[in-house]
């Protein structure tokens, strides 16, 4: 029996229950698409003309996947800010969405006080904290997540309440059932990789145990771009192992240079390139070209796709859950528990000293 199959392991290492957090994602984005029914925002937000969504870390990542939708789904520009302040391109017609999972995260608290001097229209996604503060004082609309987990747990929550907010002001136009087809997608996923699916039959499983003692670097383009930069932070905090991401079509023009020294390269590093179904042609050439030169430098990779989906949401949603498991998987093959932040902890704490 593989290490991966064994429970009492996994009870012992997963202290705050991770595990069950990955097997809620479909569940979170149906509470939050039900939940966001109820939800009011002022009709005059419709009038905006561009977008900014604010957030850091795990709490960012909704936005993240919004803006690689946007192209294919998006009526207004998309900015993605991470970081203090706020464009300044922001006005009285901007829709300024704050995600901040705490409430407490001081970059996007920063950019949310920007925006309310430039007159946005504001709204935030929360558990509460310092922003429902501030959401009282300027008036502007909360979706408040109730869900105890970490942040990068909570994703579900996080981008459907995006994704709801830009749908009811008519910004992203979805199928009739795309979201209802996606939780579906997702579920038929995890009977493919969830933890009861042995290591045998799961190729989540199989795949972790190739990453185990790699640099795993994930590749991807189009809507897949921030699903690959998603799998190298989940990668980082839920195994505490070193993971990158590249992009295509870019990675053409840098990175394929740069694998020949270290010498030791090719032993030191693992290529997952997630395809998309909805490649731009030169992309899906370029891919088969990549195939090619890490063949040739004897770099390990391996492709990963899902079968005809129905959507760039409908996929990115299946392979993001693919990576939840992965990460999981790659962190107990490291012996940790994979809630434990620490030194973003300790970097928190330093920065409170010196405010």
């Amino acid at each position: 029996m593989s290490v991966l199959d064994t429970e009492n392991l996994i009870t012992k290492l997963d202290k705050n229950g991770m595990l069950q957090s990955i097997n809620d994602f479909p569940d979170q984005i149906e509470s939050a698409w039900k939940q966001m029914k109820n939800f009011t925002v002022p009709t005059h937000y419709i009038k905006c003309d561009k977008i900014v969504i604010l957030g850091m870390g795990a709490s960012g990542v909704g936005g993240d996947l919004i803006g690689a939708l946007a192209i294919n789904y998006n009526k207004a520009p998309v900015y993605i800010h991470r970081d203090y302040g706020i464009p300044n391109f922001v006005d009285s017609t901007t829709l300024v969405i704050a995600c901040s999972y705490s409430g407490n995260t001081e970059e996007t608290l920063d950019g949310f006080n920007k925006a309310a001097e430039k007159n946005a229209k504001l709204v935030a996604i929360t558990t509460g904290g310092q922003i429902e503060a501030l959401c009282r004082k300027y008036r502007a609309p909360m979706f408040k997540i109730e869900y105890g987990s970490t942040p990068r747990a909570a994703l579900g929550y996080l981008f459907t309440a995006v994704l709801a907010i830009l749908h009811k002001l008519d910004f992203i136009a979805l199928g009739t059932n795309e979201v209802s087809e996606a939780i579906e997608a997702i579920k038929v996923m995890q009977k493919k990789v969830g933890f009861e699916i042995q290591t045998s039959q799961n190729p989540a499983k199989r795949l972790a145990l190739k990453l185990e003692g790699t640099i795993p670097i994930i590749v991807g383009g189009g809507s897949l771009s921030v699903v690959a930069r998603r799998w190298k932070t989940q990668i980082n905090e839920n195994a505490k192992q070193a993971a990158e991401f590249e992009v295509f079509p870019e990675l053409c023009h840098n990175m394929v240079i740069g694998l020949d020294f270290p010498k030791k390269l090719s032993n030191e590093i693992f290529v997952l390139i997630l395809e998309s179904e909805f490649d731009h042609p030169r992309n899906r050439l370029r891919e088969t070209v990549i195939h090619e030169i890490f063949r040739k430098k004897g770099i390990n990779y391996e492709v990963i796709t899902v079968e005809s989906p129905l959507s760039p949401l409908i996929e990115m949603l299946q392979i993001i859950m693919f990576g939840e498991y992965l990460s999981y998987y790659v962190g107990i093959l490291n012996g940790v528990d994979p809630s434990p932040n620490v030194m973003i902890d300790y970097l928190k704490e330093r920065l409170a000293e010196n405010k």
